[in-house]
C-alpha cells in the first residue's frame, strides 16, 4: 500500500543535544524560542529568547513543574512576531513530571508552532530509548 499522505520531511525535527548551537544558527534573521536547562549564561545566540528550565530564582526561569507557564509564555510570544521553537530539555522535564504529561506538552507546544507556521525543535539525548524516541518522533514529525 502506498502512503497517500503528505510528503516525508527529509530533515529530522528530532536532533541530538549536541546539534542545538546548529539549529540555533540557522536562518539567523528569524528569531528562536529556546527551552532549555543550559543557564542564560552558556547560550550566546542572536535573535533567541531563553526560558531556563530550572528550580533556581531567576527572571527568566521557570519551574519544571509548571508546563502550563512554559506554554503560555511559548504562545505569547509566537503571537508577537514568527519564532521557531526548539525544546532542549525534553528528558529533565520527563524526570520531573513523568513521560506522558511531558509528551502531551510537546505536543501541545508543537501544535501550536504549527498554527504560527513556525518550525519546532527538540534535542535528545542518548538517555531515550528506541520505543520512546519513536513515540516523540511521531508527536514532532
Amino acid at each position: 500500500m502506498m502512503f497517500r499522505g503528505r510528503p516525508l520531511r527529509k530533515e529530522s525535527r528530532i536532533l541530538d543535544y549536541r546539534r542545538l548551537n546548529d539549529i540555533l544558527v540557522r536562518n539567523p534573521n528569524r528569531k528562536k524560542i529556546l527551552i532549555t536547562r543550559r543557564s542564560p549564561f552558556e547560550v550566546n545566540a542572536p535573535n533567541v529568547y531563553q526560558i531556563w528550565i530550572t528550580k533556581v530564582s531567576h527572571p527568566n526561569a521557570v519551574h519544571p513543574s509548571k508546563l502550563h507557564v512554559i506554554e503560555q509564555i511559548v504562545w505569547d510570544r509566537l503571537q508577537g512576531e514568527k519564532s521557531d521553537v526548539v525544546l532542549d530539555a525534553v528528558e529533565y522535564l520527563m524526570i520531573e513530571n513523568g513521560v506522558e504529561p511531558t509528551l502531551r506538552f510537546v505536543g501541545k507546544i508543537r501544535d501550536m508552532a504549527v498554527m504560527k507556521n513556525s518550525d519546532f525543535y527538540v534535542t535528545v539525548s542518548d538517555g531515550l530509548d528506541n520505543r520512546l524516541l519513536n513515540v516523540l518522533r511521531r508527536i514532532v514529525e
